[in-house]
């Protein structure tokens, strides 16, 4: 394997992992994966909604380029009953051509400025709405380092969901009775999830609980449905140094 890392491209072995997964949903019978996008222009209530702030940082308007840019891949979307919405399948390669401007990464060991910053913020407020729809996470993937203070924090640990293109997906089951839909609003300091449905969608109360470890913190995310308690997610993440 360490050979065929050295003799193959980075970008071709990435193309392959594309095309590997590709197939691998086909022969799974995953055709429940949504990759068109519905023309028809949708028009339907907010019935869920949830905000977070934009950080400031210095490269915080490439960030809200690139937010706008991904959610209009998303916004054409129609996710009827017990379809999947796929993160990669509907938002382009980050990278410039695709028009993505560069912004701050987790990456590894820590932050880097790379093409596309700040997708993970968008991953991570639309797996939150979709956890409080009653949604179903069919491929999620915590950070893998916890980067904030009690302090700093602007989401509940275990509520994101980290994106790599080629490696790490986020895909969302919609389980509801109804098709459903997501709008955003991007605002300087703010971004604004909407969950869209012709009829009500009852918001489902998450309890997250947060346990600080010697080396690593964890996180469980619960969920209720009517008095039972379902487990979402049990993930740990290291702390930055």
């Amino acid at each position: 394997m360490k050979f065929l890392k050295k003799i193959i491209p980075a970008n071709a072995r990435l193309q392959l992992r594309v095309f590997q997964k590709n197939l691998k949903d086909l022969s799974s019978g995953q055709r429940r994966v949504l990759v068109g996008k519905n023309a028809d222009k949708i028009d339907w209530p907010s019935q869920l909604k949830l905000s977070q702030p934009i950080k400031s940082n210095n490269y915080s308007e490439n960030k809200i380029h690139n937010l706008r840019l991904a959610t209009s891949h998303i916004e054409t979307l129609v996710i009827p009953s017990e379809r999947i919405l796929s993160f990669w399948k509907l938002i382009p390669k980050p990278v410039k051509k695709n028009g993505y401007k560069k912004g701050r990464n987790l990456i590894g060991d820590g932050l880097s400025i790379d093409y596309g910053g700040g997708l993970c913020q968008l991953s991570g407020i639309l797996y939150h709405l979709s956890l409080i729809g009653g949604l179903k996470a069919f491929e999620r993937h915590p950070h893998s380092k916890d980067i904030y203070t009690e302090e700093t924090r602007y989401t509940p640990l275990g509520s994101d969901a980290t994106v790599v293109y080629g490696h790490k997906d986020l895909r969302i089951l919609n389980p509801l009775d109804q098709a459903i839909s997501f709008k955003f609003e991007i605002k300087e300091q703010e971004i604004i999830a909407h969950l869209c449905a012709e009829h009500p969608v009852t918001p489902h109360e998450l309890i997250f609980e947060a346990i600080k470890k010697e080396n690593y913190n964890k996180a469980i995310v619960l969920r209720k449905i009517g008095k039972e308690l379902e487990l979402i997610s049990e993930d740990k993440y290291e702390r930055l140094k």
